[in-house]
Formats: structure tokens, C-alpha cells, sequence
């Protein structure tokens, strides 16, 4: 009787020690899954930074994803190659940035352009308009995505600027198929021109007024050289806006943002 009572406690304690075994070697299974699983998805997303000290292994975000960063370069690029141009630039700069607005909202651009006669403006009084993007602002928390830009126009008539046109604008983003003309995946969608009137600095302030100073002097000097001489043509002096820039809506100014 008591051999028949170790058989049974014997085989009760192997078959406990068997249930465990496999259990652990079930436990190891899985965990070695799923390390292997988690390396295999990381080493299609590696890349390398190389510099001159050597290369750093670094994880890319996924294909798909598009980051605040992101959204903004497309914006900032936008503004400064759609609007910053002069008679060189203007058709090459404009092909660059048509591709990165939806098809209506770039057709109002160039036909606000076409209308004010800007390459014309420009290759008649040598112009130029340098862009100057103060901040950039973005939502990608929740879609449609959506963000506002604010810039200045600078426009120099030869070597005289004018005085700083402010423009700002609000839009939405779509995501798209990234391409050579659009590798940043997104579009602008819903652009339309908002009220933006930021102070002058100081120092444009001074360096606008000492540029008018000087432009009157130089007149000046022109219109006694020409009174012992005889008549002739008066003196080209560009008007005060030679160079249409898009405007902004005439309405209650916007602070700039922070």
C-alpha cells in the first residue's frame, strides 16, 4: 500500500515538474518571437547619419508620418519661392512653388501677379522682393490640419528698398504623394490672405529714413546740375510701389504672434 502511495506521489511530481517545463519553455518562446518580430520591423527603418567623426545608427519615423518640422519647411519653402523672386527667378521660383498649393489657391497667386504686372514691374525698374518669414504655425493635433505663416516683402528698386510690406495667411494641409516636385507629402489646401501689421524696428526705421535722405540729396544735386545745362529729361525716380506684392484684407491689424 505505501508503494502504491510514493508511485502515485512520484508520478504526480513529475507530471507538476512537466506542466512547468512547458509552461517556461512556452514563456521563452514567446519572449524569443517576440524580440526577433521587433528587430526585423527596426532593421528596415535604420539609417546612418555620416559625418566626418565616424556614423551614427539612428530609427527614421515611418514612411508615412509627417512631423511638425516637416509641415513647416513645406510652408516656409512655399512662401519664399512664391513670393520672393525678381526678372531672373520669377518663372523658375514660381514652378517650384505651384506644386506645393492645391491648383485654385495657386491660380488666385499667379493671377494677382499676372494682373499687378510683377514681372514687368520688375524687369522695368530692376527690382527685387526678398521674403523674410517671421513664424510659421501649424496643428497637426487634429485634421483637417491647419496653420498660419506670417512674412515680410522687401522690394528694392535698385539699390533703394522701400518700406516692408507685411503678408500673412492662413491655410490648410492634405496629405499627398510625395514626389520630386512635392517631397514633402502634404499640400496646401484653403490659402487665403489674413490681416498682418507688425511694427518696424528701429533699425529699418533709421536705415529706411537715411536711404530717403540721401535719395532726396542726390536729386537734389541732379536738378542744379541741370540748370546751367540745357533742358532735358527729368530725373527717373521709381514710384513709391513699382512692384505689386499680394496684399493682405484691409481689416482690424493682427498682432504678430510669439
Amino acid at each position: 500500500m505505501d508503494s502504491a502511495q510514493d508511485l502515485s506521489t512520484s508520478f504526480s511530481t513529475m507530471r507538476n515538474l512537466a506542466m512547468g517545463s512547458l509552461a517556461a519553455l512556452l514563456l521563452i518562446a514567446l519572449g524569443s518571437g517576440l524580440l526577433v518580430y521587433r528587430a526585423y520591423e527596426n532593421s528596415g527603418r535604420r539609417v546612418y547619419v555620416v559625418s566626418q567623426t565616424g556614423s551614427v545608427a539612428a530609427l527614421s519615423a515611418a514612411g508615412d508620418a509627417h512631423t511638425p518640422y516637416e509641415a513647416r519647411n513645406l510652408v516656409r519653402n512655399f512662401m519664399q519661392t512664391m513670393f520672393g523672386h525678381d526678372q531672373y527667378t520669377y518663372k523658375a521660383n514660381l514652378d517650384a512653388a505651384l506644386p506645393l498649393i492645391e491648383g485654385r489657391g495657386g491660380r488666385r497667386i499667379y493671377e494677382g501677379f499676372t494682373r499687378g504686372q510683377v514681372l514687368q514691374n520688375y524687369e522695368r525698374y530692376d527690382a527685387r522682393n526678398v521674403v523674410t518669414v517671421d513664424s510659421v504655425l501649424v496643428d497637426l493635433s487634429r485634421r483637417p490640419w491647419s496653420g498660419q505663416v506670417y512674412i515680410k516683402q522687401r522690394i528694392f528698386i535698385g539699390g533703394q528698398q522701400k518700406e516692408p510690406l507685411p503678408l500673412a495667411a492662413r491655410f490648410n494641409l492634405e496629405e499627398t504623394n510625395r514626389s520630386d516636385q512635392n517631397p514633402y507629402g502634404l499640400l496646401i489646401t484653403n490659402f487665403d490672405y489674413i490681416p498682418y501689421s507688425p511694427a518696424v524696428s528701429r533699425e529699418e526705421a533709421e536705415a529706411l529714413a537715411a536711404q530717403e535722405v540721401d535719395r532726396q540729396r542726390r536729386l537734389q544735386e541732379a536738378q542744379r546740375g541741370a540748370t546751367g545745362a540745357a533742358p532735358g529729361p527729368a530725373p527717373l525716380t521709381a514710384p513709391a510701389q513699382s512692384v505689386p506684392a499680394a496684399p493682405a484684407p484691409a481689416s482690424s491689424p493682427t498682432p504678430r504672434p510669439r
